[in-house]
């Protein structure tokens, strides 16, 4: 395969991965084995619908411009390898890699410089993302804030007025 089919064959799939795309980020590879991507990539496809793309940082750079995740170039240094996170639990993708780094014994292989939501966030920033809720905790929250007073409301209109807990008692 020439040269210039494989740098489009890993733009393709930069851009169909950056489909539904909610955050991305890069991992410094650096003395990865190809055993290890393999399996940090089966752990994240399974657990949390994300994608591990090994690719030069030109050709991944050439698909990100004049998208939402163009603001990702000044991550664009060294071996990388590109987490294309597409479900919204983003903390859920970041604990995993984290929980794969500690138990490999990977510490030099660090996330870099994310985006999440047009914003470049920079590795000591990645604690705000990992504790943020879910969307889904988010609905409960609001549920649950919106549930209470809804119900004070229906207990109220619902329970006896004085004059008729009067007429009971009499």
């Amino acid at each position: 395969m020439s040269s210039l089919r494989r740098a489009l064959l890993v733009a393709g799939k930069t851009k169909i991965n950056l489909e539904n795309c909610h955050f991305i980020t890069g991992i410094n590879y650096n003395g990865l084995s190809v055993k290890q991507l393999q399996e940090l990539r089966g752990i994240l496809r399974e657990n949390t619908n994300t994608k591990l793309l090994v690719a030069k940082n030109t050709l991944v750079y050439k698909a990100l411009e004049g998208t939402k995740w163009e603001s990702l170039k000044p991550c664009m240094k060294g071996m990388n390898a590109w987490l294309f996170v597409q479900s919204e639990d983003i903390p859920a993708a970041l604990k995993t890699f984290i929980n794969f780094q500690k138990e490999k014994k990977l510490y030099d292989n660090n996330l870099g410089g994310a985006v999440f939501e047009e914003k470049l966030y920079a590795p000591q920033d990645y604690k705000v993302i990992e504790t943020m809720p879910s969307r889904s905790d988010v609905y409960g929250m609001m549920l649950g804030s919106l549930h209470w007073p809804a119900l004070d409301l229906v207990n109220a209109l619902q329970a006896p007025t004085a004059t008729e807990t009067e007429t009971v008692v009499a």
